[in-house]
């Protein structure tokens, strides 16, 4: 006698019991979104991370530094329906390093968690602070650059690293194979891949 395949033995024992069974959807593992700096210009790290995320089976997408508030809608949208997959990862150079937090806060109002933000030294005005739906926060930053800091309610993780011994500027941070390696290791090692 053949083993009953378990969907079909589900169906069966619903089909006895006048009940019906919802199969499970499966979700894609993670959703790393990596924005970038101001005009797309001085960003390109950004995009050669994201290639190099998806050649190790990683959902990466690379987006404009203002793209953030409507994959913020599209992720809350998502979550509604039990459609999203975690961790969620956003990681941010310059100016997308400055939206990195807001992007984060505006999930956690909705209830969306966060497993990681990564900044590459966030530029040009005071990063927001971080709300209590972080799980783990990393800013690799240049002396002269902002901090990360905690909002009320959070209770994960936030480590500013100065990486000036890589000789990266704040320009060229999101480029130096050092700290490109730092954000891979980093984030490789959150989704275990």
């Amino acid at each position: 006698m053949r083993p009953v395949n378990s969907t079909i033995r589900n169906s069966l024992i619903a089909a006895v019991l006048g009940t019906t069974t919802i199969a499970a959807s499966p979700v894609a593992a993670e959703e790393v979104y990596m924005i970038r700096g101001f005009m797309n210009v001085f960003s390109a790290g950004m995009n050669e991370m994201t290639a190099r995320l998806k050649r190790y089976g990683i959902r990466a997408s690379s987006h404009s530094n203002g793209d953030w508030k409507g994959l913020a809608q599209n992720i809350i949208s998502r979550s509604k329906r039990g459609k999203v997959s975690y961790p969620i990862i956003i990681v941010g150079h310059s100016l997308g390093g400055v939206d990195a937090p807001n992007f984060a806060n505006a999930l956690g109002k909705k209830g969306v968690k966060v497993g990681l933000v990564i900044g590459l030294d966030p530029g040009f005005s005071t990063p927001a602070s971080f709300g209590p739906n972080v799980k783990q926060v990393v800013n690799y930053k240049i002396p002269s650059g902002q901090y990360y800091r905690r909002g009320r309610g959070f209770s994960g993780s936030i480590r500013n690293i100065d990486v000036s011994r890589y000789g990266v500027d704040h320009v060229g941070i999101d480029k130096s194979p050092q700290v490109q390696g730092l954000v891979i290791s980093r984030i490789r090692s959150k989704v275990g891949k």
